[in-house]
């Protein structure tokens, strides 16, 4: 059978988009099969689509639900189907998990990481906190990197992909900072996992654990096939709001923090003004303040204070941030210089600055940090925050107390007075790398995080290019 390109044009939807763009000219005639292949269900007069659209065999069964008694809701039991099996699983596909998992990988074991959302990269890539900071520690005048290991690795591919992604080759004696373009992130986030044959499992929200007594033997997560356990000698904990530690029944301290959204201007290489008017600095850049030229990205200082885990408070700061931001981009555009701003877009994932941290073997607090501080089972450096000079993270701080096969990395290491440390991205990057060697280090030889000899993992990391000294 043959149509005309217009009909055939039409079919596709495309017909007056197509013909006024000059796509067709005249009524030529193109072939097409018009019917759809065997056993499809789609639609007949599209093709197109329609030959995509088959059934298949239902891929879930639905358990007995919830039923209320006395006032109660109670959950029966029911079996929770086996999903994978693996020697690490880290939890939080953010900085810390991304890490996490590569290192354990490098390490020689078979990883699983779990990420509730599309992508990796958590609060540095869908949060768009896209600054790489607190990557030095000063010497004199002068800085020496201090993140190195993958932290370093990842920088500098990221910055090998262009210029236009990540700014700035490492200077020397500088304090590198770099920023790194979300897109760009991701895209290298997920080559770096592929390239380690890990495991890896989007759009899956851990919500439970499996355990004998105090040990964990792997987690339980929800997606839309439902709940089911990947079992595993180890866990990494990178949730950010130490998730699989309370799962687990771990102690922990919760705290309030500011809740950030960040948001990204566009056409920023486009205003013409040469400063913000009066009483507007501040909140009306006129630059870019990233790889990309065109964009600019930021936020309202820390946001509204809030509790982490109330969904309450993350509604009512998620709606508010738009609502100002909106307005606020609205207002610029009537300024002449700013008329062709617009917000290409707000963040995807929430930013609470912390909620839980743990109760580990060694707590790092700034009153340990003023007195005779030198660990002896270091694992990594968190740089200078501007505020606080560097300092080395102790093995101890990533072991949380009274549970066992969990270790713990990013944002909910610290206290109230460190967490201002702990949570930036170059710091989660190298907690998280120290968490997935020692899991791995620990499944390999089969003992607990706890009971694993610090020179074994010690030499794990310095093999990875981690700074210890």
């Amino acid at each position: 059978m043959q149509i005309t390109k217009r009909e055939f044009l039409k079919r596709l939807g495309l017909g007056g988009a197509a013909l006024a763009g000059g796509a067709a000219l005249g009524d030529q005639a193109v072939k097409t099969n018009n019917a759809l292949p065997s056993g499809s269900c789609g639609d007949p007069d599209n093709v197109w689509f329609g030959k995509n659209i088959f059934p298949i065999e239902h891929t879930m069964t639905d358990g007995p639900s919830c039923v209320l008694r006395d006032g109660k809701i109670l959950q029966p039991a029911r079996e929770i189907p086996i999903f994978h099996t693996t020697d690490v699983v880290v939890v939080g596909g953010g900085p810390a998990g991304f890490a996490a998992a590569v290192a354990a990988a490098r390490t020689g074991v078979k990883v699983a990481l779990v990420e509730r959302y599309g992508s990796l990269g958590g609060l540095f890539t869908n949060g768009m906190v896209l600054i790489m900071l607190c990557t030095s520690a000063r010497v004199g005048k002068n800085f020496r990197l201090v993140t190195k290991g993958l932290t370093e690795e990842f920088a500098k591919r990221a910055r090998a992909l262009g210029d236009w992604v990540c700014t700035g080759p490492v200077p020397p004696n500088r304090h590198w900072q770099p920023t790194v373009d979300p897109e760009g992130a991701k895209y290298l986030m997920d080559k770096m996992v592929a390239e380690e044959k890990i495991d890896m499992f989007f759009h899956c929200w851990g919500v439970d654990t499996i355990q004998d007594g105090n040990k964990v033997l792997g987690i339980v997560f929800e997606s839309k096939q439902g709940r089911q356990a990947i079992l595993a000698k180890q866990v990494v904990d990178c949730t950010g709001d130490a998730d699989v530690l309370f799962q687990a029944g771990g102690d922990y301290k919760q705290i309030t923090h500011g809740i950030g959204h960040v948001v990204r201007l566009a056409n920023m290489d486009r205003i013409t003004a040469k400063k913000p008017p009066k009483g507007k600095q501040g909140r009306w850049p006129t630059r870019s303040n990233e790889a990309n030229k065109s964009a600019w990205w930021g936020n309202f200082g820390t946001g509204p204070k809030g509790n982490g885990l109330d969904v309450r408070d993350l509604t009512a700061a998620e709606i508010d941030f738009r609502k100002r931001w909106w307005e606020h981009v609205a207002e610029m555009r009537q300024e002449p210089g700013w008329e062709q701003v617009y917000i290409a877009n707000t963040c995807s994932q929430i930013g609470p600055r912390a909620s839980r941290l743990i109760d580990a073997e060694f707590v790092v607090s700034r009153a340990v940090l003023r007195g005779d501080y030198k660990p002896d089972d270091v694992v990594g450096w968190c740089g200078a925050d501007g505020r606080h000079a560097a300092f080395p993270v102790p093995y101890r701080q990533l072991v949380p107390k009274n549970v066992e096969n969990i270790l713990c990395a990013g944002r909910c290491l610290g206290t109230g007075d460190t967490i201002d440390t702990f949570r930036l991205i170059c710091p989660c990057f190298v907690t998280g790398q120290a968490a997935g060697t020692a899991a791995a280090l620990a499944a390999q030889t089969g003992v607990t995080p706890r009971a694993l000899p610090y020179p074994t993992l010690r030499s794990a990391l310095e093999k990875g290019g981690v700074c210890l000294g």
